[in-house]
């Protein structure tokens, strides 16, 4: 077993209070990687149902995060805790772990610039077509300016140069480690938007099953949580 403290928060990781993205990927690729998969996961915190809504909100087409947040829910209606998991568990359903996912890191990158672009044009000029709407655009362009600054700073600390990440890797399937901590940024970053998550899906957060009403489901058998359910 390992007891991760904030390093790994069941389902997420915690708050960037000391270090960056690139420590965070230190922690989980570089430290944790010869973890065995069947390693239990008991974390500082339980924030397991909160931070699988979020990650559900990112990739809501994964079975696994839907079959953990299911049975997350459920054991949190029935009084059960929801720890631990496992590090099989984490590396397929926690977002800090799955930017190892060429696919996982597009579908991030096209939320968290549709989330940017929404949340900085004024009130008013949300219901003015892009195409009509320079401030849309001088937003865009000065926030991706400013991430790109970022993105080099944390690239010259992990000896790399200059920000265009999308040719850094030399596997285009795998993402080269300066590809995750651009992942890791964007996740920490679309932390900001979780009141989206309720506001898509109704207060329900993506479950199926909510914790605060009846579900269908029976008691989950105890134990670790697991995605095979």
């Amino acid at each position: 077993a390992v007891f991760t403290g904030d390093a790994i928060i069941n389902g997420g990781v915690g708050a960037f209070f000391h270090g960056d993205a690139k420590d965070c990927y230190d922690n989980l690729h570089v430290r944790l990687k010869c973890v065995p998969d069947a390693a239990l996961v008991f974390s500082g915190h339980e924030y397991m149902l909160m931070n699988l809504r979020f990650s559900h909100w990112l990739d809501e087409s994964d079975e696994n995060v839907a079959t953990a947040l299911r049975e997350v829910a459920t054991r949190r209606h029935h009084s059960f805790t929801t720890q631990p998991s496992s590090m099989a568990v984490e590396r397929r359903v926690n977002p800090f772990f799955r930017v190892k996912e060429r696919a996982f890191l597009d579908k991030i990158e096209e939320l968290y610039t549709a989330m940017r672009r929404s949340a900085r044009k004024k009130w008013y000029r949300r219901y003015v077509p892009d195409w009509l709407d320079r401030s849309a655009f001088i937003a865009t362009v000065e926030g991706a300016d400013k991430r790109d600054a970022e993105m080099g700073k944390l690239a010259r600390k992990m000896g790399q140069t200059g920000p265009d990440f999308a040719d850094i890797s030399r596997d285009p399937d795998e993402p080269s480690a300066i590809e995750c901590v651009k992942g890791i940024k964007t996740c920490q970053e679309l932390i900001q938007y979780r009141h989206a998550i309720d506001q898509a899906t109704g207060g329900g957060g993506g479950a199926e099953v909510d914790e605060d009403e009846s579900p269908t489901a029976d008691a989950p058998e105890p134990g670790p949580v697991r995605v095979d359910a």
